[in-house]
């Protein structure tokens, strides 16, 4: 990937009302996984959550008050947030609440036995959240679970063929729509069906640019650690208003 793709403007995505909105106009009706009717106007709405269950919320919402509803998932073993601590757990139900689906972002590479992984992450998923998993998404596939078109552990993937190449998908993943626009694409033109993946992160942070975006990102994480600290370590206090 060269520098002119990494560095790419905002602009390129646009506003995240907008994209939602643009669709609307086109007479596209939003459908869950497993709910779509036909090849034609129609957007299956997911998210993969990488980072952070706050942004993912501020998309919620956004998709809320244009009547539409998404399907978010959600990583059970991740370094960036922790779905069984009190925020990130609320913002999740609130998620599940304003109307959208939630499931399980899954890394099938962590495991020797993806499909007793899998196993294991939908007991606790559900355990936790009283929500039947029926749909998931895989983390960062490599090429192998890219054309795996069997469901894992008996349930369905959104890299089988039915999402991933008998309709049009399309992410804004690296921050950039890298294979364009959906509103310049073929399909989008002749109001064929569309999987839409999109990452909150890169519509809810302010930037120029999507290294701009994850610079800003990474300095909110560093206050948001300090504070943690400040909260939790009664000795930190004493570091932080040197480092403040």
């Amino acid at each position: 990937m060269n520098n002119q793709t990494i560095l790419s403007p905002a602009t390129y995505l646009g506003d995240y009302r907008e994209l939602l909105q643009g669709f609307l106009d086109e007479g596209y009706a939003f459908r869950f996984f497993g709910e779509q009717e036909k090849q034609e106007g129609e957007v299956i709405l997911r998210h993969d959550i990488d980072f952070d269950t706050h942004m993912a919320l501020k998309t919620a919402q956004i998709e809320t008050d244009l009547g539409i509803q998404a399907t978010y998932f959600f990583l059970l073993r991740s370094n960036f947030y922790n779905i069984f601590s009190a925020r990130d757990f609320d913002q999740v139900l609130a998620i599940r609440e304003l109307g959208h689906k939630i499931s399980i972002h899954f890394d099938p590479l962590i495991y020797q036995d993806f499909h007793q992984g899998l196993s294991q992450e939908i007991e606790i998923f559900e355990r936790l959240f009283k929500e039947k998993v029926d749909i998931i998404s895989l983390h960062r596939p490599n090429e192998f679970f890219q054309t795996y078109d069997a469901p894992i552990h008996g349930v369905e993937h959104t890299y089988q063929s039915k999402y991933f190449k008998e309709i049009k998908y399309i992410s804004d993943s690296t921050g950039v729509f890298r294979f364009g626009h959906p509103f310049d694409s073929e399909e989008f033109a002749q109001g064929k069906s569309i999987h839409l993946l999109i990452h909150p992160v890169w519509w809810v942070m302010q930037g120029v640019s999507n290294l701009d975006k994850l610079r800003k990102y990474y300095e909110q994480r560093k206050e948001d650690l300090k504070m943690d600290f400040y909260n939790n370590c009664i000795p930190f206090r004493q570091i932080y208003e040197k480092i403040r």
